[in-house]
């Protein structure tokens, strides 16, 4: 835990020393949050900045920036060979938390900060015989997003014990978004101190998010309710409770949430979808320092921006800027909506998921949603291989290929695991290979990862992938 915090105080040395910097990020709600507190932490210094919010770096990109201080946050980590060939001479802070990849250089510059608790596992776990990669993660603060990390600096930024501490929502948000736990190493110190600060409320209840129960029914795809998209099926379903739909989650009487849980958790067990009721029913994070107060919502709102293009208004959100609600939400409708009509069209029946010996994979039709679908998919539907979906586009876009973006996500009982649980996949390690097998590249986590590939080359990569995966399975039994 101390490597990766006195990291983040170099980073955040290296920043003060400047006026002006350039900040890129990824485009999902962790990218967008740890972006938002970087932005708010040099406002607050008076520092001027520029704010580019990206689906991937790629080399021309590289070789464009030419600000003196560069930061990058939620990615980089796979690029930094382009970035030590192209950025030596500049200050540069990398603020990641993605598997660094196999080709990735070991040396870096002494301009270049990497803030990767994945890359401290990997020094750490080579150099301690006889210690876990696991046990060695935990010891530097377990698994934090790029939103932690970030947070970790913007402290640092700070002349004051208690400065940027209200930053600290952001960071739930961030990790609410990729999924992480909060109850463990750095996530657990982040959220305990912002608890005691008053920044974060917690309490128990439905995971829904707020506002009117019979919207939140029809639109929940995580957690997954088997009414979604239905509204005769909900509308009888709350009838039979007893409940108004145009209830808000936070106006109901104890009594009457209660009820609602348990009608809930009733039809999840009914249901032939892998949900547990822990999906449905716990911690609640309030965040009491941002315009939107519910983290889920707030979660979901800043994710729905970026990836339909508007980050900026993401960005706006994490700047409290109270005008962004109401298009941010609306954008968050849209793509729950895009979600609902995928969903029911798998539910369907039609052969959309095809299945080989180690993955189930189907093609998606709206686009903009494929690596949150997959994850929906793996999570609740269809649990025993991994999902892969593939996003194809066709033609040729402003003179460059065609490509078809992929989204892969597993069940966690799937992964490796140190007692010998699991079948021993990590995604991050198949999608790097086998997109390079096709002339693509990919990786990203072991639970969920991703690649683009050249156009027709789809059924090639999907055989590769099926047989890695086999391959991986096989060696861990």
């Amino acid at each position: 835990m101390r490597a990766l915090q006195k990291s983040a105080e170099k980073a955040a040395e290296i920043i003060k020393e400047h006026e002006y910097a350039r900040v890129i990020s990824h485009y999902d709600a962790d990218g967008i949050t740890a972006a938002g507190i970087i932005c708010n932490a040099l406002l607050r210094r008076g520092m001027q900045f520029h704010t580019s919010i990206v689906n991937k770096l790629e080399r021309p990109f590289i070789q464009g920036l030419n600000e003196d201080l560069i930061i990058f946050c939620d990615m980089g980590t796979a690029q930094v060979d382009l970035i030590l060939e192209y950025l030596k001479e500049k200050d540069v802070i990398i603020i990641d938390h993605h598997e660094p990849l196999t080709s990735a250089p070991t040396s870096q510059a002494s301009s270049l900060v990497l803030i990767n608790p994945c890359c401290l596992s990997v020094k750490s776990v080579k150099s301690v015989k006889g210690k876990g990669e696991r046990e060695m993660e935990s010891e530097i603060g377990g698994e934090i997003c790029a939103a932690g990390i970030s947070y970790l600096v913007a402290r640092y930024m700070s002349g004051d014990d208690k400065d940027n501490i209200d930053l600290a929502g952001l960071a739930v948000a961030g990790t609410l978004g990729d999924k992480l736990e909060l109850n463990s190493g750095i996530n657990k110190m982040i959220l305990d101190d912002a608890i005691k600060e008053g920044v974060i409320s917690v309490k128990k209840g439905l995971k829904f998010g707020d506002g009117k129960i019979r919207d939140l029914i029809l639109l929940s795809t995580d957690p997954y309710i088997p009414l979604v998209g239905k509204v005769e099926w909900v509308d009888a379903f709350l009838n039979k409770v007893g409940i108004e739909g145009d209830k808000k989650v936070s106006d109901l009487e104890e009594e009457e949430e209660r009820r609602l849980t348990t009608a809930l958790v009733s039809l999840l067990r009914e249901s032939k979808t892998g949900i547990s009721e822990d999906a449905l029913v716990g911690t609640t994070y309030i965040l009491n320092s941002e315009v939107v107060r519910n983290g889920i919502d707030f979660m979901r709102m800043v994710d729905a921006c970026g990836r339909f293009g508007k980050a900026g208004i993401g960005i706006g959100l994490c700047l409290r800027e109270e005008r962004m609600i109401e298009e941010a939400n609306s954008l968050y409708v849209k793509f729950q909506s895009k979600l609902v009509s995928e969903l029911n069209r798998i539910e369907s029946g039609e052969g959309i998921i095809k299945e080989l010996p180690n993955i189930f994979y189907f093609y998606v039709h709206e686009k903009g949603i494929t690596g949150v679908l997959a994850g929906i998919v793996a999570e609740y539907l269809y649990t025993d291989k991994p999902v892969i979906v593939l996003n194809k586009k066709n033609g040729v876009e402003e003179g460059v290929k065609a490509e078809t973006r992929i989204s892969a996500r597993c069940n966690k009982k799937l992964l490796s695991a140190s007692e010998g649980e699991g079948e021993g996949i990590d995604l991050a390690k198949v999608m790097e290979k086998a997109s390079k097998e096709v002339g693509g590249f990919g990786g990203g986590h072991p639970v969920a990862s991703g690649a683009s590939i050249p156009e027709g080359s789809e059924e090639k990569f999907i055989a590769i992938l099926d047989r890695i995966i086999g391959e991986q399975k096989a060696k861990n039994s």
